[in-house]
């Protein structure tokens, strides 16, 4: 299934780019809920759930930590189905514009109509919006009912926020806001430097939409994207199936350091589409799954597997390898191509030789990187 932006009509000026600091503290409350696919975020997770010693504020190397109270890390557990892998739609910008503070997005959230705040909250506690409908949740019978028995099923901490929006939507919004404003203030040292980052990111996204246009952008913001002409489109490789029309929706795309590995592309009928990507460091591209799953491929063939065994202590030429593993050197070569094309050897030339070894840290990683791609 995909998601797709299409950009038939579409004037360049609809896809633009900006700061989110409340998607940002969505993806930090994720990460930190949902450690067990974030492995990069194993460390900041473990710290926020040390106690900090009395006297003095928490540092980690050498510049300041965020840090959790108990209660506050129960809170924030309690009302983690807003956070999981389907996430509200309002800790994303409500409108067409980024770069707006948190203060002024949770003000957006506190004026949101109530229906729609139940809507969006019910959808939430679900785990997606792809169902029935809960336009009508606060009033409607059958859709309360729905909702309930859905959260039911998924978890007793969902089932107890189905109830309290059931019972008293606008008491629920409120502690909501409260959880939002104290988890920023906790988590603010990682938040002002993932702030940095992102405003660091800003300047080139805007560059790139501007002079290579917003197709080549957004397919170049993941490794599972790409951008395809007639009519003009950017596809996404995504657990649900969903179409945005840039021509009558504006997109907004907003980068995030908490978000890796997931790219979200959150659209609603009658809101601006929003696409929070992760920033990656230079040099440390996440493989997509169709790369991690070409890598599974080609090491199972049992004699890539005996030529990897060989390579992995050190350099050989393909002569070589064949004389130690009993093959013809044809069938060397082509199990080495293979090898090269999923990016698990080097080569290096000395003169007419070529010297192969595997690349020890692409098959180490091979395990997190299918994990990762799965929670994509």
């Amino acid at each position: 299934m995909s998601v797709v932006v299409s950009l038939a009509g579409a004037s360049p000026s609809r896809v633009s780019a900006g700061a989110s600091p409340l998607a940002e503290l969505g993806a930090a409350l994720h990460a930190y809920t949902e450690a067990e696919h974030h492995p990069r975020a194993l460390r900041w997770v473990r710290g926020l759930d040390t106690d900090a010693p009395d006297g003095g504020g928490p540092t980690r190397d050498g510049a300041p930590a965020s840090a959790l109270t108990p209660g506050l890390r129960r809170r924030i557990r309690d009302w983690a189905p807003l956070w999981a892998s389907y996430r509200a739609r309002y800790l994303f910008p409500l409108g067409v514009s980024g770069d707006r503070p948190l203060d002024a997005e949770l003000t957006d959230l506190a004026e949101l109509p109530l229906p729609l705040f139940a809507e969006f909250t019910g959808y939430a506690i679900r785990g997606g919006n792809s169902g029935a409908p809960l336009d009508r949740v606060l009033d409607d019978r059958a859709q309360r009912e729905g909702l309930l028995t859905a959260a039911e099923q998924r978890s007793t901490a969902r089932a107890e926020l189905a109830r309290r929006l059931l019972d008293a939507p606008d008491v629920l919004r409120a502690d909501l806001l409260d959880l939002l404003a104290q988890a920023a203030r906790a988590l603010e040292p990682d938040l002002a430097r993932a702030a940095r980052m992102i405003a660091g990111q800003l300047p080139r996204l805007r560059d790139s939409l501007e002079h290579s246009g917003p197709g080549r952008t957004l397919a170049d913001l993941d490794s599972t994207a790409s951008y395809r002409d007639d009519p003009p489109r950017v596809v996404f490789d995504k657990f649900h199936h969903g179409i945005v029309n840039a021509a009558t929706t504006p997109v907004l795309v907003v980068p995030s350091a908490f978000g890796r590995p997931h790219l979200l592309v959150k659209h609603e009928p009658g809101l601006t589409a929003v696409v929070q990507y992760p920033l990656v460091p230079e040099g440390d591209d996440q493989p997509g799954y169709a790369v991690v799953h070409r890598r599974l491929e080609v090491m199972r063939d049992p004699g890539r597997q005996r030529i990897a065994r060989a390579i992995a202590r050190e350099p050989l030429t393909p002569s070589a390898l064949a004389d130690r593993s009993g093959m013809t050197l044809p069938q060397v070569s082509r199990h080495l191509a293979r090898l090269r094309e999923a990016g698990l050897v080097t080569v290096e030339r000395d003169g007419r030789r070529a010297y192969y070894q595997l690349h020890l840290e692409r098959v180490r990683s091979i395990g997190e990187d299918l994990l990762t791609a799965l929670f994509h």
